[in-house]
């Protein structure tokens, strides 16, 4: 996916990025205004321009930076050890300033069953730094 939003969103700094099991939404910084961003979707290995986005409030990510290869695993952890016992659903944020416990840069891999979630974060590279079980 990213292989293929790259050329389109000029780059591989973002503001935000949610990825669904079948689509993608990624907030990116207007090239020639790099105070505001436009909103990118990605779905069925098409990218589009899906609304003007607004006013940047944060820092960017590079999602170059990121482990790509450790997000299976992340997922796999996030479906067995969130105390969701069936997970129906997923999804993954890419989050530029997290903010808690002095993380910054972070992955958060939900699970949920429609009635329970939780959530891990891990570091760019794939490290799981703190989980969110359901209670």
């Amino acid at each position: 996916m990213i292989t293929k939003v790259k050329p389109v969103i000029g780059g591989t700094k973002v503001v935000k990025m949610v990825l669904y099991p079948d689509y993608a939404s990624v907030d990116v910084p207007v090239k020639d205004d790099t105070e505001i961003y436009d909103s990118f979707s990605y779905r069925d290995g098409e990218v589009s321009k899906s609304t003007i986005g607004g006013k940047v409030r944060g820092p960017t990510v590079d999602l170059a930076r990121y482990n790509w290869d450790a997000l299976p695993r992340l997922l796999r952890k996030a479906n067995k050890d969130l105390g969701v016992p069936k997970p129906t659903s997923n999804h993954v944020i890419v989050d530029p300033d997290y903010g808690f416990d002095g993380i910054r840069q972070a992955l958060l891999v939900y699970a949920s069953d429609g009635i329970r979630s939780g959530y891990l974060v891990a570091s760019p590279k794939g490290k799981v730094l703190r989980m969110f079980p359901d209670d």
